[in-house]
């Protein structure tokens, strides 16, 4: 396969994230979260550039984010200080390994969140896991919406659901699928939908 297409686990990540790839020019591609706007939510991209050092063309990731300390992010709009950065390495040879880059580094739950609340929606999750992590989760300031039924029972706002969604893959993160990953040590915790 060649290094400049997706290969089928990189469009694999992408579906479990319920990403799209756009392909806005050759040698960019943009990875872009369903926002509810026509082109999607760009979370990051991928440019074929020169590696800084060696000459030869590689694949140059940016990446949004959003500093710690910014808590626009919880407030159900965008977050104000966040901002795309170019990787500060070399690049990576192939694409599939620059959108691995993407996915664990770019924050993009605010807009999933803010599309939840422009859009009306209410809803539910419950999820039943390990008794600390369910204490860990009920000791979280942000989101809102989570909470601590006992007995390792969890119940999520659809809107906190959409801030886990949206988090990158170095932290607790929702798939398409429904399913919490908490930690790649720890086994995923399947959400159920209540209403």
């Amino acid at each position: 396969m060649s290094k400049d297409r997706l290969d089928s686990y990189a469009k694999g990540l992408l579906e479990l994230r319920n990403l799209v790839p756009r392909h806005l020019r050759t040698g960019v591609v943009q990875i872009c979260a369903d926002d509810g706007s026509a082109n999607g939510f760009p979370i990051g991209w991928a440019e074929k550039a020169p590696h800084p050092y060696y000459r030869r063309l590689t694949w140059q990731t940016v990446v949004r984010g959003v500093p710690g300390d910014d808590d626009s992010y919880w407030q159900g709009g965008l977050a104000r200080r966040a901002k795309y950065s170019p990787s500060d390495h070399g690049g990576h040879e192939t694409l599939g390994r620059a959108i691995q880059e993407i996915l664990t580094l770019a924050m993009w739950g605010d807009a999933l969140a803010a599309h939840e609340i422009r859009a009306g929606r209410a809803g539910t999750y419950t999820a039943t896991m390990d008794e600390t992590k369910a204490n860990w989760f009920a000791r979280l300031y942000q989101p809102e919406g989570i909470t601590h039924l006992g007995g390792g029972r969890m119940r999520f706002t659809n809107v906190a659901i959409a801030y886990f969604r949206g988090n990158p893959e170095v932290r607790a993160y929702v798939d398409a699928n429904d399913v919490f990953h908490l930690n790649p040590l720890d086994p995923t915790v399947p959400l159920t939908r209540e209403r």
